[in-house]
């Protein structure tokens, strides 16, 4: 390697083993994309399983190798290239990130041990700055922040058990701007949004993880409804597909089950009234995490009468 890192911190890309193909061609394929930003980025092959990344703005440089004797970090996926970087540079990791996961890989972080979430708008902030006045709230609140979305004050952070908050981007912008003003701490500065960062990063790549602060809080929403209808008291019976999927810790994603359940809730009815014991058969046990009600409607016939059928997919622990 060339160059010297003064304060570095590692990436692993993470492709699933059923997935593997062309670690070669995968290679060219990430040094491809990084030549169509020549003339903000320099990109250096210094031999095939290397590539040096530099900016024509900031005096940052970043390492992409191939290893193929690399540890496999689970039992589904393995660790083929490693993307190393200074701390404070924000820019590298995220700029990997647009191009790995249209081949297949997802970016491993063995300082958080969490791998990256799907969204480019979700921003990782292991070598971000922020600001003295924010980093000083997260301190006060004793919180670790660990995503951000970009150009927001939308936090995602970490409490001493380890569990995800999504910060009240409102009172974080208050309290970081009136530093001088002794505010007691308030229980409406965060809320708990997954028990850990393998969840968060399972649900949050499924739409499960909340954005909306008041929406949610004291307690997010179990079941996230897109169809319109109003779960809490059906306007009339309705059809409904269940489809169930089950937590795998080490890949934080979600794996679907091969249960399927046909299913009707009545008028004036609750959706959870069918969804608890739904969650009783034996086949399906576990935990809800979360359950979203999909926004497409289709009809079907049922005693008779066309009624409308909605899909609902549960996600269990």
């Amino acid at each position: 390697m060339s160059y010297s890192f003064l304060n570095p911190i590692k990436y692993s890309l993470v492709k699933d083993q059923g997935k593997l193909g062309n670690l070669e061609a995968d290679f060219n394929k990430i040094n491809d994309y990084l030549l169509t930003f020549v003339g903000d980025i320099g990109v250096v092959k210094e031999n095939p399983g290397q590539i040096e990344i530099s900016y024509t703005e900031v005096p940052f440089k970043a390492i992409l190798k191939t290893d193929s004797d690399l540890p496999i970090l689970d039992s589904t996926a393995s660790s083929q290239i490693t993307l190393t970087c200074e701390k404070e540079d924000a820019l590298s990791v995220n700029l990997i990130k647009n191009v790995v996961g249209n081949i297949g890989y997802r970016i491993f972080n063995a300082q958080t041990n969490s791998y990256l979430v799907n969204d480019p708008n979700l921003l990782d902030l292991t070598s971000a700055f922020l600001e003295r006045g924010v980093r000083q709230v997260f301190k006060t609140y004793k919180l670790t922040p660990l995503f951000q979305y970009q150009n927001s004050l939308v936090f995602f952070a970490r409490d001493e058990k380890g569990k995800i908050h999504l910060v009240n981007r409102h009172l974080l912008e208050f309290l970081s701007q009136n530093e001088s003003e002794k505010a007691p701490k308030r229980v409406d500065f965060s809320v708990v949004v997954a028990p850990s960062v393998a969840h968060f990063i399972a649900l949050f790549d499924r739409g499960l993880i909340p954005i909306s602060f008041y929406e949610n809080f004291p307690h997010p929403q179990k079941i996230i409804n897109q169809s319109g209808f109003n779960i809490e008291k059906l306007g009339n019976d309705i059809a409904i597909e269940s489809v169930f999927f089950t937590l795998d810790i080490p890949s934080q994603s979600f794996i679907q089950l091969g249960a399927t359940r046909f299913d009707s809730a009545k008028k004036g009815k609750a959706l959870m009234n069918y969804l608890k014991p739904a969650l009783k058969d034996s086949v399906i046990s576990g935990k809800l995490l979360c359950a979203k009600l999909a926004r497409d409607v289709s009809y079907t016939a049922q005693g008779g009468e066309l009624v409308p059928k909605l899909t609902l997919s549960v996600f269990l622990e």
